[in-house]
């Protein structure tokens, strides 16, 4: 779930807040300009009507419906076809000038009661100044007599031209209500889907720009944590494919200069391991040794070449830990004390606590603390036994012991192949993994053409 305080949160806010505002208010306007250039569109027509409803009535016969009747009834008859023909037409009036403020109702019909209106009803411009101005000119008005009308009015003209009468039309557009809810739901309709759409590109915007930032965040968390190899992924070739960019070459260049750190400490603990065994006559070359039959054994096992390459490199510095032990213990031909034995002892754990701050490599560390326990876990430091030993460290133990026991030591002479062969088969199960020692046996009789019996 995204936190409101997010990085991403913060630019789908930033970009979609603005655009969703602008959206509202654009179908707000939308709306209202909609409904007004509908009311516009009604005025039209409505206008419309009235100056061709006007232009049908004979100005000739208004100047004598008052002395014949039967031309006003002609004349309504006329006003009421109309309001059959437009649904929408409500009321109908003809209006003639009587004085200069007043007007006589001289023919009309209306749609609700279905009968002409009163005759020689009198209007004053001041209750109806629409009446005046469309007198003279086509006009409609939205103040009718009714919530929900419009009024038009249009002149009627004689032959020379001149207004003799007005044409007043009462036009119902409550009918348009229908109109407008479409008009409300396609707005609303309409701003639902944009609404959705700007959520969702915003969504993905925010995806975009966040998801770079996130992998950057992940390499600098790598970095602290030591895995100088992880790379951010190049999804593109923008800026922030440039960035992705720089941090793995820098990256590369930290693994580099790693390295060769590494490489320098190393060969530097290398020679203080060298110097260690040049103090001892006994042991020049023991963890070349070491090294050599811990790789023939581990590559005959099958592991993989990291692991081999940790164990050959780790074999050479064992027995570190045995850097601050005194000559007279280590040389010592008589059988050591308690004390002195435990020194020894600790060897293992001392080793690695100065390899902690250069080999990164768990294996190697595991190696060099646990190389003295026993399979049946009366070893030391740990008394750890069979699978909670680390492999590494068991081919480590048996090529180790392996060449002590072939080796001199200042406390005893050292033993033949034969003698060491016998040595290791009967302590497998017990000090060793017996597994490892057979695997050791095909190496020296198929390898070294060693008679193992």
């Amino acid at each position: 779930m995204i936190s409101l305080k997010s990085f991403r949160s913060r630019i789908f806010c930033t970009f979609a807040l603005p655009v969703l505002v602008v959206i509202i208010t654009g179908n707000a306007f939308l709306c209202w300009y909609m409904l007004k250039h509908q009311k516009e569109l009604l005025k039209a027509e409505l206008l419309s009507i009235a100056m061709t409803c006007s232009a049908t009535i004979d100005a000739e016969q208004l100047t004598l419906i008052f002395d014949h009747p039967d031309l006003s009834t002609s004349l309504e008859r006329t006003l009421k076809k109309i309001i059959n023909d437009i649904p929408s037409v409500s009321s109908i009036y003809i209006l003639t000038r009587q004085g200069a403020e007043h007007f006589l109702v001289v023919a009309g019909a209306n749609s609700e009661t279905g009968t002409e209106l009163s005759r020689e009803t009198s209007n004053s411009a001041d209750k109806f100044p629409g009446i005046l101005m469309g007198f003279a000119v086509p006009f409609v008005s939205e103040k009718g007599n009714k919530p929900g009308f419009l009024t038009g009015y249009a002149p009627v003209r004689d032959a020379n031209g001149t207004p003799v009468a007005v044409l007043k039309i009462d036009y119902d557009i409550r009918n348009t209500t229908g109109m407008r809810h479409t008009i409300y739901l396609q707005i609303i309709g309409t701003s639902i889907v944009l609404i959705i759409l700007v959520v969702l590109f915003g969504f993905f915007i925010s995806h975009q720009i966040s998801v770079p930032v996130n992998d950057l965040v992940e390499g600098i968390k790598n970095i602290q944590r030591g895995n100088f190899e992880y790379r951010i992924p190049l999804r593109n070739n923008d800026e922030f494919g440039q960035l992705a960019r720089t941090f793995n070459q820098m990256t590369t260049g930290l693994v580099a200069s790693q390295k060769m750190l590494q490489s320098y400490l190393y060969r530097t603990i290398r020679s203080f391991v060298t110097i260690l065994e040049a103090r001892d006559s006994y042991t020049k070359g023991h963890s070349e040794r070491v090294a050599f039959f811990s790789e023939k054994i581990a590559t005959r096992m099958g592991l993989p070449e990291k692991k081999i390459k940790i164990l050959r490199e780790t074999a050479l510095l064992h027995d570190i830990g045995k850097f601050g032990i005194g000559e007279s213990i280590l040389q010592k031909t008589e059988p050591l004390t308690e004390d002195e034995w435990n020194i020894i002892k600790a060897h293992p754990v001392v080793g690695e606590e100065i390899l902690r701050p250069l080999l990164l490599e768990k294996d190697a560390l595991e190696i060099v603390r646990q190389h003295h326990e026993r399979f049946d876990g009366t070893g030391y430091p740990d008394g750890l036994n069979r699978n909670n030993i680390n492999l590494l460290a068991q081919i480590l133990a048996v090529a180790d012991a392996f060449d002590a026991m072939t080796s001199a030591r200042s406390y005893r002479k050292p033993l033949s192949i034969p003698e060491a062969i016998k040595e290791l088969k009967e302590n497998g199960g017990t000090q060793f993994n017996p597994d490892i020692v057979n695997v050791l046996m095909k190496i020296l009789e198929e390898e070294m053409h060693i008679i193992v019996s």
